[in-house]
C-alpha cells in the first residue's frame, strides 16, 4: 500500500512528466518550421521569422548552430516524460539533466530575446500600426510579452529542476502486495 507521501510524490513526478511530453511534443513539432527557416534558402521565404533570420546573418548563425542541440533536448524530453509516468529512476535523472539544459537555454534565449528578438519583432509590430494612438499601447504589450516568455522560460526548468531534485521515485512494496 501506498503511503500518502509517496502517493504525493508520484503525483509531482506524473504532472512533470506529462509537462515534459507536451512540451517536448511542441518542440518536435516546431522543429519541422525551424528546420525550414534554418537550412532552406530565405530567398522565397516569407513571415516575420524569415525576415529577421534575413537582417541578422549573426542571429540566423546562432539558430542554425542551436537546431541539433535543441533537437535532441526535444527528444530526451519526451522521453524522460515517457519515463517519468512509468515511474523510472534513469527517466527522473535524464530529466534532471533536462532540466538544467533547459535554465541554460532559457538564460541563452532571454539573451538572444532582448538584443535580437524584441527590437526587431516591436520596429517590425510597430510599422504596421496605422492608428498613432495605438503606439504606446502595441509597444508595451510587445515588450510584456517578451518579458512574460522569458521570465516563464526561466521559471519553468527551475521549478521541475527543483522538484524532481526533491522527489525520488517510489520502490515497490512486494511485501505489501
Amino acid at each position: 500500500m501506498e503511503s500518502p507521501s509517496s502517493s504525493k510524490f508520484t503525483g509531482i513526478l506524473q504532472v512533470i512528466g506529462g509537462l515534459y511530453i507536451l512540451f517536448g511534443s511542441f518542440a518536435l513539432v516546431s522543429m519541422v518550421q525551424n528546420c525550414r527557416l534554418c537550412f532552406a534558402p530565405l530567398d522565397g521565404q516569407t513571415g516575420l521569422m524569415a525576415d529577421m533570420l534575413r537582417s541578422h546573418p549573426t542571429y540566423a548563425s546562432i539558430m542554425r548552430a542551436l537546431f541539433f542541440p535543441g533537437l535532441l533536448y526535444a527528444v530526451l524530453q519526451f522521453a524522460s516524460g515517457v519515463g517519468l509516468l512509468r515511474l523510472s529512476a534513469a527517466a527522473r535523472k535524464v530529466a534532471l539533466g533536462c532540466a538544467v539544459y533547459g535554465f541554460g537555454a532559457a538564460l541563452f534565449t532571454a539573451w538572444l530575446t532582448v538584443t535580437f528578438t524584441l527590437p526587431f519583432t516591436l520596429a517590425y509590430t510597430l510599422q504596421q500600426v496605422k492608428n498613432p494612438d495605438m503606439l504606446v499601447t502595441t509597444r508595451n504589450v510587445t515588450l510584456a510579452s517578451g518579458y512574460f516568455g522569458i521570465t516563464l522560460g526561466l521559471l519553468y526548468p527551475l521549478t521541475a529542476f527543483i522538484l524532481l531534485k526533491r522527489t525520488k521515485i517510489p520502490r515497490y512494496d512486494f511485501a505489501h502486495s
